[in-house]
Parts: C-alpha cells; structure tokens; sequence
C-alpha cells in the first residue's frame, strides 16, 4: 500500500506496491480533474522506472522514466496542463525509498 503525504500543494508518494489512481487516493482538498506543474520521480534503485497514465491503466502516457542510478532523478513539466494521474504498478520497476511527487498549479 502506497503512503501518500501532502503540503501545500505538493503530493509525495513513496512504497507504491500495486497500481495507485489519483480519484481514490488524492487529498480531499485536490481537485478531481488537476492543473499539474510536474510530475517528479527519484528512484529508490538502478534501472528503477515510473509509468504514470492518463485516468486509467492503459490510458494515455502521462509520464514515464527509467532511470539509470539512483541519482538519476526525473522530472516533467505541464505548466498547468490537467492530468489525472494513474500509476501503473505492472509497468514499473519500483524498488524501496522510491518516491513520487505530484506538484499542484498554483493559480495567481
């Protein structure tokens, strides 16, 4: 089970260990449709990998890195594009100390 935590505006999430869906687990104040500002992956391990998709699993790809040392931290940017942000556990490699973080569009 995944271990969500939010601060003013920024999700992170850490032990994903099955497919994790925004709409059952967002935050109460989060809206249902989100302005994102990115999306942000640090790898608990080499090779690690993040598929993120579109509402549902098989839906369009959000977000997705492989990253090649545990410093390889990734990151996207959509600049207020909305995204509801599905993890597809099947297309990850997630090892432990992995985190996710999910930053929210800040309206002017």
């Amino acid at each position: 089970m995944a271990t969500e935590l939010e601060k003013n505006g920024i999700l992170e999430i850490t032990g994903i260990a099955a497919d994790w869906d925004y709409k059952a687990s967002k935050p109460a104040s989060w809206p249902a449709n989100p302005r994102l500002t990115s999306i942000k992956f640090n790898p608990g391990a080499a090779s690690d990998a993040l598929l993120v998709n579109q509402k549902e699993a098989g839906g369009p790809e959000a977000f997705y890195a492989r990253c090649a040392d545990i410093n390889d931290q990734r990151i996207e940017y959509y600049h207020g594009g909305r995204c509801i942000p599905y993890i597809d556990f099947s297309g990850c490699t997630l090892s432990a100390n992995h985190k996710v973080v999910i930053k929210l569009w800040r309206e002017s």
